[in-house]
C-alpha cells in the first residue's frame, strides 16, 4: 500500500508543488488502490477514463496556468444516488440499473469546478434505505477493518463512500444523510463524517428518499479535508429552492480557546443497547473537553424517546410518495410491453424494488390512508416540532455543542446484522443520528479509538443551524489532542532509534520532508505533518525490527515447507513402488514407522515456528491519526488466521498419507 494515498489535501498539494507527485500519477495510484481493494465492494462503477482526463486538465492548471484550485487533483468518490452526466446512476436498484443521467448533480459539478477528479460511484443500500450497505443489487460492502471470514458491515447507507475513504482509494467522498447515512458508516469505518445544515448544500441531482431530511454528506480522513470539501460544495443553488439564500462564506478551521465553549451531554442518549465501550468513549471525550476548560454539563432532550418512531413514520410516508414516480412507464424498469397499464405498473415495481423498499412503500401508504392520516402522519409531524423545540431550547440556553455517541456499538458482524429485520436494524443504528435530520442541524462524527474488537469507536458533535465552523473547529481540537496523546504514549526519543531512523529524523527536521523507509530513492520523498513524524518513524523502526526477526525465523518456516514437499514426493514414490510389486508387510510396517517419525518431527518443528513467527503486514485500512497506534492486535489476528489455514492444509495431507498406508496394511 502506498502511503501517498493516505495523505491529506494539503500534503498532496505540497507534493504537486515539489513534483514528487503530479495529478495524473496520483490518480493512477488511487485507481490502482481501488482495484487492489475490489474485494471490499466499495464501488459500483469505476470511472478510470474520466478521472484520467480530469487529472490531465488539473495538471495543466498546476504546471502551465499556475492557477491551482482548492481541490486540485484530489481524488473523490460519489455515492451512486447522485446524478452524474453520462455515468450510470443506479441507486443500487434493478429499477434504475440502466439509468444514465443527462445532467450533473450540483454537488458533483461544484467538486469538479474545484479541481477534483472522480474515480468512481460508490455502493449503497437500495435507494439508500438501510444502515448496513447490505441491500444492494451489487452485493454488500465489507468493512476494511474486518473483511475476511467473519466480516463486519460498513454501515450505511453510504457504506461504499466510507470504505473508499477508509481504504485509501480516495481522499474524500460524498454520501447522502437522511437519518445518519453518512455519519453511521463514517463511525463504523473510522473516518470523519459531516452532515451539514439542511439547505447549506444543494440537493439538486440527489435522487430523493425523504425530501425534508435528505442532505449531501462529506466523508474524509481528517477534519481539515472535510472543511475543504464543504467550502467547495456549499452555498445557494437556483436549482434547489431549499438552499440558503445568502452567499456562503468559506469556513476557516483554526485553533480555538475552548474555555468559552459550553458542551451539553443529553442524558436521554444513554439508552438500552449502548455498549459499555461506547459509554466509556463518550466519557473520555467529555473529560478531554473538560480538561481543556470547556464547560461540560448535562442537558435534557425529553422527546428523544419517541424520535425514532417519529422518524420512521415520516420517512416511510415520504418514501411512498417519492417511489410512486417509478411506474415502469415514464421512469424506471419496464418488465414488458404486453401487460395492461395496471399490470405493467405492478409487475415493474415488484421486479424493480427489493423487499426493503416495497415494505417501506406499503408502510408509508398505510400511514397516509384517510383513516390513519391524523392518527399517524399528523401526530408524527407535531412530535417532530416538539423534538425540534427541545434542541432549540438547549441551544437558546447557551449550549454551543451537544456531545453524543455516533453509534451504539462498534461495527456488527454481517451475519448478526442480516439476522434482524431491516426496520429493526435501522432503528438501532440510527438512534443517535436521526434527530439531527429531523431538526435540520449540522452533526459530525469523529473517530476516537479502537474497541476491544479492534474496530473504530466514534463520537458525534451537534450544533445549531449553520454552526459548521464551530463544529469543525472543536472536532479539529479533539483530533489534535488525541494525536498528541498517541505520540506521547509511544515514548520514543531520537536517541532510541537506530542510526538509519536518526538520519531520517534529521532530514525531516531540516527540510520538512520524510523518506519512505522501504525505498530511499528521491521518488519516495513525501510530505507529512510535523505532528506525525515521530509516529511514522516509529512505525518504520518497528518494520525494520520485524523484518530482521522475520528473516531469521523464515528459515524455520522454509524447513517446514521442505517437510511437506518431501512427504508429497515420498508418498508418490510409495504409490508407484507398491503398485508394481507385492509388498512385504514387514517393509510396509517399517516404512509407516519412518513416515510417522518424520511427521512427528515436522509437526513439532511447525508448532515451534508457528509460536515464534509473527510477520508484520500493513492493514488494508488507512489509519486515522487517532487510531494509528492501536492496530497491532488486528494484524496479529490476521497473520494467525493465515497460519492456521496453512496448518489445516498440512493436516489434510497427513490424513491422506495415513489413509494410503491404512489401505496398504489391509
Amino acid at each position: 500500500m502506498n502511503k501517498l494515498t493516505s495523505y491529506s489535501v494539503k500534503e498532496i498539494h505540497k507534493c504537486f508543488r515539489d513534483k514528487i507527485l503530479t495529478p495524473t500519477s496520483f490518480v493512477d495510484l488511487c485507481l490502482q488502490r481501488a482495484k487492489q481493494t475490489n474485494f471490499l465492494n466499495a464501488f459500483v462503477t469505476l470511472t478510470d477514463e474520466i478521472a484520467e482526463d480530469q487529472a490531465v486538465d488539473s495538471e495543466k492548471r498546476v504546471y502551465i496556468n499556475k492557477k491551482t484550485r482548492p481541490l486540485e487533483g484530489i481524488t473523490i468518490a460519489i455515492k451512486d444516488n447522485f446524478c452524474t452526466k453520462n455515468i450510470p446512476t443506479t441507486c443500487a436498484s434493478n429499477m434504475l440499473k440502466n439509468f444514465t443521467p443527462t445532467y450533473d448533480a450540483t454537488v458533483y459539478s461544484r467538486l469538479i469546478d474545484a479541481g477534483a477528479c472522480l474515480i468512481g460511484k460508490t455502493n449503497l443500500d437500495e435507494f439508500a434505505m438501510g444502515a448496513g450497505t447490505v441491500d444492494s443489487i451489487f452485493g454488500p460492502t465489507r468493512n476494511p477493518w474486518q473483511y475476511d471470514n467473519d466480516w463486519r458491515i460498513s454501515g450505511g447507507s453510504s457504506g461504499g463512500s466510507a470504505v473508499a475513504v477508509a481504504s485509501g482509494t480516495c481522499v474524500a467522498a460524498i454520501g447522502s444523510d437522511t437519518g445518519g447515512s453518512t455519519r453511521n458508516p463514517a463511525a463504523l469505518c473510522g473516518v470523519v463524517g459531516l452532515k451539514p445544515t439542511y439547505g447549506l448544500v444543494s440537493r439538486y441531482g440527489l435522487i430523493p428518499l425523504v425530501n425534508s431530511m435528505d442532505v449531501p454528506g462529506i466523508l474524509a480522513r481528517n477534519v481539515d479535508d472535510v472543511s475543504l470539501v464543504l467550502n467547495a460544495i456549499a452555498g445557494p443553488d437556483v436549482f434547489d429552492s431549499t438552499t440558503i439564500k445568502k452567499d456562503f462564506k468559506s469556513l476557516v478551521v483554526n485553533d480555538v480557546d475552548l474555555s468559552r465553549i459550553r458542551i451539553g451531554i443529553p442524558k436521554e442518549y444513554r439508552c438500552e443497547g449502548m455498549s459499555e465501550e461506547v459509554v466509556d468513549v463518550w466519557k473520555e471525550v467529555a473529560d478531554l473537553l473538560e480538561n481543556e476548560k470547556c464547560s461540560v454539563e448535562s442537558v435534557s432532550l425529553p422527546h428523544t424517546s419517541v424520535s425514532i418512531a417519529v422518524y420512521s413514520i415520516l420517512n416511510q410516508c415520504e418514501v411512498a410518495s417519492n417511489m410512486a414516480r417509478y411506474d415502469g412507464l415514464e421512469y424506471g424498469l419496464r418488465t414488458s410491453e404486453e401487460y395492461s397499464t395496471e399490470e405493467l405498473y405492478a409487475s415493474s415495481r415488484s421486479e424493480g424494488f427489493n423487499n426493503v423498499v416495497r415494505s417501506r412503500i406499503f408502510a408509508g401508504n398505510y400511514f397516509l390512508l384517510t383513516r390513519n392520516y391524523e392518527k399517524y402522519f399528523l401526530k408524527a409531524l407535531k412530535l417532530r416540532r416538539l423534538i425540534s423545540d427541545d434542541f432549540k431550547k438547549v441551544f437558546n440556553d447557551g449550549i454551543d455543542i451537544l456531545l453524543t455517541p455516533s453509534t451504539l456499538s462498534d461495527a456488527p458482524l454481517y451475519t448478526d446484522f442480516v439476522s434482524k429485520h431491516n426496520r429493526d436494524q435501522c432503528a438501532l443504528q440510527d438512534y443517535c443520528t436521526q434527530p439531527a435530520n429531523m431538526v435540520g442541524i449540522p452533526a459530525l462524527s469523529l473517530p476516537i479509538r479502537l474497541s476491544k474488537n479492534n474496530l473504530p469507536l466514534s463520537i458525534q458533535l451537534m450544533g445549531p443551524n449553520l454552526s459548521e465552523e464551530l463544529l469543525l473547529t472543536v472536532a479539529k481540537k479533539i483530533e489534535t489532542i488525541l494525536t498528541a496523546e498517541t505520540l506521547n504514549k509511544l515514548k520514543i526519543s531520537p536517541e532510541s532509534l537506530p542510526q538509519r531512523c536518526q538520519i531520517l529524523l534529521q532530514q525531516v527536521s531540516e527540510s520538512q520532508i520524510s523518506l519512505e523507509i522501504e525505498d530511499l530513492d528521491p521518488t519516495s520523498i513525501a510530505l507529512i505533518r510535523n505532528k506525525e513524524l515521530t509516529e511514522k518513524l516509529t512505525d518504520d523502526y518497528e518494520i525494520l525490527k520485524l523484518q530482521q526477526k522475520n528473516a531469521e525465523l523464515q528459515l524455520s518456516i522454509d524447513r517446514n515447507k521442505k517437510f511437506i514437499d518431501n512427504l508429497k514426493l515420498e508418498l508418490e514414490n510409495s504409490r508407484k513402488s507398491l503398485a508394481h510389486q507385492n509388498p512385504n508387510p514387514a517393509n510396509i510396517h517399517d516404512h509407516i514407522k519412518q513416515l510417522k517419525q518424520k511427521l512427528a518431527s515436522y509437526e513439532d518443528s511447525y508448532e515451534k515456528a508457528k509460536a515464534k513467527y509473527h510477520t508484520l503486514s500493513l492493514p488494508e485500512v488507512i489509519l486515522p491519526k487517532a487510531l494509528s497506534s492501536q492496530v497491532t492486535t488486528l494484524t496479529e489476528l490476521k497473520q494467525e488466521e493465515a497460519v492456521l489455514k496453512q496448518r489445516a492444509d498440512d493436516l489434510a495431507l497427513v490424513e491422506e498419507a495415513r489413509e494410503v498406508f491404512s489401505r496398504l496394511r489391509k
